[in-house]
């Protein structure tokens, strides 16, 4: 009897240890784990009764907690077993209340009623498991339909515990231990029938992936392809994979490279690398040139290790990739290279130090492109850029590179720079040479500014400022010209860039003012009125001369903004001046050519006397001549809207233009202001007679006259006599702070007294 426990406990062993190894190898049959981890535990059952009848006295206390320990999940992994194999999950509240009827099956009864309350509660299981599964299986295959018949058997093996008690354990261990056997042999066939329609569902969704696959995959054991795709076929244009192996010696080496194959092969077979990856091009059987990007990885393949190949054609991705960076790189009208090529090439050159000669830089404009497009269009402007283009590289040749940098300008670049002259003349002999078109022959005027590295630059951006400083030298010589670079130049334009900076810092943060210059009666020496002069005192630098930033300001397209400020800010000050002294004289503020042709600039002089509430007769517009000539009929608008507004306007600076008769006729002025240019001479007999002509010819107008740059007492009598009505220049003051300025209006309006330059300017009232 002895023996027969160790007989089944070893069976019960051996069947759930071969269960444990399908499962282990095929993960996805969970039903064959459960099934094997219960018949491990059934093999606790026998052992623990022999334990409990043959064992010594103290061990046999262990023969019931062994019992114990393999009944409940014998029938647990059962259970779960049956259920994984239909399909169907073990529910955690039926496991929990099988967990406990079996323990009040094992444990509750008396010692001599065991063996009848635990098979009564096994077979109850096992016919119930039994008849789940007939149900659940029996329309599957014919193995696995066994199983609820075998576990009803199981179940009906009980009885003979149940009517016969211990003297039937022989006969029940038997027939149970058949029974597990058939049942755990059912369980491995589904397990391996399973991984059987496993591994025909991975074979077919290799199949449709590898056959429909854009990409070509090739399985290779180094010496033969043993399968290739239909992708494979499309690429080369070679019937391959469609019966035998073929063997890569009789492969076109052109195509396949079988040499570089079988390395890569070799490589991953021996462990070196788990992946390999590599390209490159392979002239295929209808003589295109591809290029090919490959993957190899190590598989099995017939159970024999080979290597899988991924196939990538990359000719037209690389292709797209080549023309966006062309796009990226070149401009689209010339087809020359662009700026950021201009700047690969400066920094290689920059760069050099194995004693390279010196790179030469040249910068070339189009002078007055701007003007060809406007009177022949842009059409013709884009082909005048072609030919123009053409004809530089034609000149060139292949001595140096060209690149356009956009718009008008170009960039040649002359890596040998070692003959900079030869260079610019072969640049000026294309620009001699008229650019022919569908319309006629254009010559081209163009700007060029040559800079040398390491001579006028350290570095590449260094040498496009100073090839760019140099060709806006260039630019102010007429024709086509070059300049050489300078470094004074490249100053020049940072000074420039910087000033340009500091002014829009300085309007910001209110560090341009006004001064006022007094106007005086050239008879009664009284003041008539002040001119507005802007100032800036800039920190760190000290006063900027108004003549520079007002450059600035025009050059920059700051002016409507400083304009606008300085006349808000006089009016302002108008205002304050009437409210302390209840009156004011007259203040002139200067407008700039900008300011004038702005089509709003009436509404803007409108809205700030409205809002700061002074009268039209405070505030006078001065516009200089050169203005007023070059833009007449705007101009000409502009004022009438002013005068119709009540606003007096002067002509300032007047005799350095070439205003005519009809056209100071025909501008609503008030006033002319003369030249300090013509004022200077004086009391010279020819410039008394200028001076003279022009105050009789004012006077013929109706309009008033002021002599500006008064600097000696003889200036300020020649001024009056040649009938000047009113003299402002430092002979009377220099420009004034609002602070002095507000001195004179107290004076002015308090008691009536001349200002000017003592005892000589009182002669001169006199």
């Amino acid at each position: 009897m002895n023996y027969l426990y160790l007989i089944s406990t070893g069976m019960y062993l051996v069947i759930g240890l071969v269960l444990l190894l399908v499962w282990r190898r095929h993960r996805a049959q969970t039903f064959a784990r459960d099934m094997g981890c219960s018949t491990m535990f059934t093999a606790l059952l026998p052992f623990g009764y022999l334990v409990a009848t043959a064992a010594p006295a103290p061990w046999q206390a262990l023969g019931m907690p062994l019992v114990v320990l393999g009944a409940i999940p014998n029938l647990l992994f059962l259970t779960s077993g049956v259920m994984q194999l239909s399909g169907r999950k073990l529910p955690q509240g039926a496991a929990a209340l099988l967990i406990v009827l079996a323990l009040a099956a094992l444990v509750l009864p008396h010692r001599d009623d065991k063996l009848l309350y635990w098979p009564l509660f096994n077979m109850s299981v096992l016919l119930t498991m039994g008849a789940l599964a007939i149900n659940w299986l029996w329309r599957t295959g014919a193995a696995v339909r066994l199983v609820g018949p075998l576990l009803i058997a199981l179940g009906l093996n009980q009885l003979l515990l149940i009517a016969y008690g211990e003297q039937a354990l022989a006969p029940n261990i038997i027939i149970a231990t058949m029974l597990r056997a058939l049942i755990g042999s059912v369980f491995m066939l589904s397990a391996l029938d399973g991984a059987l329609r496993d591994a025909s569902k991975m074979a077919t969704r290799f199949q449709l992936l590898t056959e429909h696959s854009q990409q070509g995959v090739v399985v290779t054991d180094g010496a033969r392809i043993l399968y290739a795709n239909p992708a494979v076929r499309r690429i080369y244009g070679v019937p391959l994979g469609l019966d035998s192996p073929v063997a890569l010696a009789e492969l076109p080496p052109s195509a396949f490279s079988a040499d570089l194959l079988q390395h890569h092969h070799q490589q991953i077979q021996s462990g070196q690398t788990e992946v390999a990856s590599w390209e490159g091009r392979r002239q295929v059987a209808d003589g295109r040139q591809l290029e090919l990007r490959f993957e190899a990885w190590r598989v099995e393949w017939d159970g024999s290790p080979a290597t899988q190949v991924l196939i990538t054609d990359d000719t037209e991705r690389n292709a797209n990739a080549r023309e966006l960076l062309h796009q990226a790189t070149h401009d689209k009208l010339t087809g020359l290279p662009n700026r950021a090529v201009l700047m690969q090439r400066l920094n290689e050159y920059c760069y050099l130090t194995d004693g390279s000669p010196p790179c030469t830089l040249v910068v070339l404009n189009i002078d007055r492109f701007k003007l060809f497009n406007q009177s022949q269009g842009l059409v013709a402007g884009d082909q005048l850029l072609k030919a123009f283009a053409a004809q530089l590289r034609e000149v060139l040749g292949t001595r140096a590179e060209m690149m356009r940098l956009g718009g008008d300008e170009f960039a040649i670049v002359d890596p040998d720079g070692g003959a900079p002259r030869e260079l610019a003349s072969k640049l000026e002999e294309a620009c001699a040479r008229p650019v022919k078109l569908a319309g006629g022959e254009y010559v081209i005027d163009a700007s060029m500014g040559l800079a040398i590295f390491p001579d006028h630059a350290v570095d590449a951006e260094a040498l496009l400022r100073a090839a760019n400083a140099a060709m806006y030298q260039a630019k102010r010589i007429p024709g086509t010209a070059l300049s050489m670079a300078e470094r004074r130049f490249a100053q020049m334009s940072s000074t420039a860039l910087e000033n340009e900076q500091a002014l829009r810092k300085g309007i910001r943060n209110q560090e341009l003012y006004l001064d006022y210059q007094p106007k005086i009666d050239a008879v009664s020496g009284r003041l008539l009125g002040f001119e507005a002069l802007a100032r800036w005192q800039r920190p760190g630098i000290g006063m900027v001369s108004p003549v520079e930033f007002i450059a600035i300001a025009e050059r920059t397209g700051q002016i409507p903004e400083l304009g606008a400020m300085f006349l808000e800010r006089a009016c302002r000050q108008i205002a304050a001046w009437r409210r302390e002294l209840g009156d004011c004289v007259p203040v002139a503020v200067n407008v700039s050519p900008m300011q004038l042709l702005n089509k709003g600039f009436p509404q803007l002089v409108q809205r700030i006397l409205r809002e700061t509430g002074i009268p039209v007769h405070c505030l006078t517009l001065e516009i200089t001549e050169s203005a007023a000539v070059e833009n007449l009929e705007d101009t000409q608008n502009q004022l009438q809207q002013l005068r119709a507004l009540g606003i007096e306007v002067a002509m300032d600076d007047f005799g350095t233009g070439f205003s005519s008769l009809s056209m100071l006729r025909e501008l609503p002025l008030n006033t002319l202001k003369i030249d300090r240019g013509l004022i200077a001479p004086l009391p010279a007999a020819d410039a008394v007679a200028v001076v003279t002509a022009i105050c009789q010819l004012a006077g013929a107008l109706d309009l008033q006259v002021v002599a500006e740059g008064i600097e000696t007492l003889e200036q300020a009598i020649a001024a009056r006599d040649a009938g000047c009505h009113a003299l402002q220049g430092y002979y009377y003051a220099r420009p004034l702070t609002v602070a002095d300025a507000g001195g004179w209006l107290r004076r002015r309006f308090n008691r009536g007294e001349v200002h000017g330059a003592d005892d000589d300017e009182t002669a001169l009232a006199g």
